[in-house]
């Protein structure tokens, strides 16, 4: 359009000048001016012009809000005779007050608005926004449309740039999920195997069937001419590693059970924070992995004050679809973890495969202990390991038989 004024305006001059006609003349004059403006508006329309999307937090619990800013600037002479904006949300994002549009990308909408800004102005808009589902929620990326003052050429400035916004999972008591709130994995006198620190030994025993291996003594063997055992002081905390289960179903191809995740994953980071208040060192294995990676996720144990803080975040960004079975990650792990410590496995699904690499760790001496989030969970597989059974995160947990 700009290219027709710019062609039709000094052919209306030249003709309105031959031709003795003001009039003609006149409206090629104006028909040459749009076009120059409109060509000027084209070129300069997002030159000087800011567009900003920020949060105040980005770390929330699900059901809490923070404050999404969004600041439209335009740094120059020319104003922006009208403009929208969309900013992407992930959808499980709600913004108090507004209503969101439907994006052509699947499991996206859209924040819009809509105006007006004069030269060297700014708008600011503030929304209260939060979600009640636990994850690693996109925020962007943006665009702003605008034109000239014609509107004869609207123009689109993308924003690639992205926030993100970490919903951690959602921690209830261990009473809430029918687990005992005191020593819920073991009692530190009657089973002193879970408290036991492996740096710090006390003496020696006659060797009993059942020591693992890496409990010998083989010096102290050799000297004695009969297998001796370690016997290591108790310790004041235990390691404590929790072993997430991410499948729902027996094959990936078949998808997952998005209550069952959701409860696995809720059990997990509970029994986290019970151990991080009762400050043991607790760390974390799953099958499952973080966005952009490509290996199960493993915290290592740790007793820090940030600990908690990125095993929620862990749970909070776990994805629902597994690089491996938990059972080969468990072996490939296990190797590293110390005498004395205690794995608790949270699963809503037990493969056989699984089932042995826990009874195993239980053989060894490990202290054991597994929580069963769904019915289709066999606690007979587990055989001597105690075990939970959490259904409902509303509230009541029954002990497996």
């Amino acid at each position: 359009m700009r290219a027709v004024l710019l062609l039709l305006g000094p052919f209306a001059v030249l003709l309105g000048l031959v031709a003795e006609l003001p009039l003609v003349s006149g409206l090629g004059f104006l028909l040459t001016f749009l076009g120059l403006a409109a060509a000027l508006w084209h070129r300069e329309l997002f030159a000087g012009t800011r567009f900003r999307v920020s949060l105040a937090d980005r770390r929330l619990f699900p059901g809490e809000q923070t404050t999404l800013t969004v600041e439209l600037e335009n740094r120059k002479l020319l104003p922006l005779p009208w403009f929208e904006w969309q900013v992407a949300l992930a959808d499980p994002l709600r913004v108090e007050g507004e209503r969101l549009s439907a994006a052509a990308a699947p499991g996206f909408s859209f924040l819009r608005k809509s105006g007006t800004l004069g030269w060297y102005a700014r708008a600011r808009w503030q929304f209260r926004l939060g979600s009640n589902s636990r994850g690693y929620h996109q925020i962007g990326p943006a665009t702003v449309k605008s034109s000239d003052i014609l509107g004869l050429e609207p123009q689109t400035l993308p924003v690639p740039s992205m926030e993100r916004l970490v919903v951690y999972p959602r921690i209830v008591s261990l009473p809430e999920l029918g687990l005992p709130a005191d020593r819920p994995f073991g009692d530190a006198k009657g089973r002193a195997q879970l408290f036991e620190d492996p740096l710090r030994i006390k003496g020696l025993r006659e060797y009993r069937p059942g020591d693992p291996l890496r409990r010998i003594d083989w010096k102290a063997t050799a000297r004695l001419g009969e297998l001796a055992s370690r016997v290591y002081e108790p310790s004041a905390a235990r390691h404590l590693y929790l072993l997430l289960n991410v499948d729902t179903l027996p094959h990936s191809w078949e998808g997952y059970l998005a209550d069952d995740l959701e409860r696995t994953v809720t059990v997990a980071a509970s029994i986290a924070a019970w151990a991080h208040e009762h400050r043991h060192p607790v760390g974390l294995l799953a099958n499952g992995s973080l966005p952009d990676a490509d290996r199960p996720l493993r915290l290592p144990p740790s007793a820090s004050r940030d600990q908690l803080v990125r095993i929620l975040e862990a749970l909070a960004m776990v994805q629902p679809l597994t690089l491996q079975e938990l059972a080969s990650v468990i072996r490939k792990e296990s190797g590293r973890w110390p005498l004395g410590a205690t794995v608790v496995l949270v699963a809503s699904l037990v493969p056989e495969e699984l089932a042995a690499e826990v009874v195993r760790l239980h053989a060894q001496g490990y202290g054991t202990a597994a929580v069963l989030t769904s019915e289709r969970a066999d606690p007979a597989s587990l055989g001597p390991v105690p075990v939970y059974r959490v259904l409902r995160l509303a509230g009541v947990a029954e002990a497996a038989p």
